[in-house]
């Protein structure tokens, strides 16, 4: 078992829940974590973090980007933003996403523009994703 403490600017998430395994998006793509697992630090890009607790209950969450630290202590996610499906607005999510998709095709953008949109693109389908249960 090891310990998850995942927190974003506006709150505290998971604090100190024991767990058998998480997987996370990372930036070199998906990360699993398991008990022993060597130290590491990593960032995070959009998609799904899950985690298995102990009592064998699973929980997911769509992230934006962020950071991960894994220690002896356990894995400790810091993200820009967190939800759980119950939290999306699809209604919202599918409004931005257009409007995102239209920009990246009429617009003229420079590449911290572009980069900008392909994350919260990104997100924001981990978010739907999420909330229709495909992921």
């Amino acid at each position: 078992m090891f310990k998850l403490n995942l927190v974003t600017p506006e709150k505290r998430l998971v604090v100190d829940q024991e767990l058998e395994e998480i997987t996370l998006p990372a930036y070199a793509g998906e990360l699993n974590i398991l008990p022993g697992h060597a130290p590491l630090m990593t960032t995070l890009e959009p998609g799904i973090l899950s985690y298995r607790l102990k009592n064998g209950q699973t929980d997911k969450l769509a992230i934006s980007w962020g950071y991960c630290q894994v220690s002896g202590e356990g894995v400790s996610v810091l993200a820009e933003r967190a939800v759980h499906a119950s939290e999306v607005d699809t209604k919202a999510d599918q409004e931005q996403l257009k409007n995102n998709e239209a920009r990246m095709m009429t617009e003229t953008l420079d590449d911290d523009q572009w980069e900008k949109i392909q994350k919260d693109i990104a997100r924001l389908n981990a978010e739907l994703d999420l909330a229709q249960g495909l992921r």
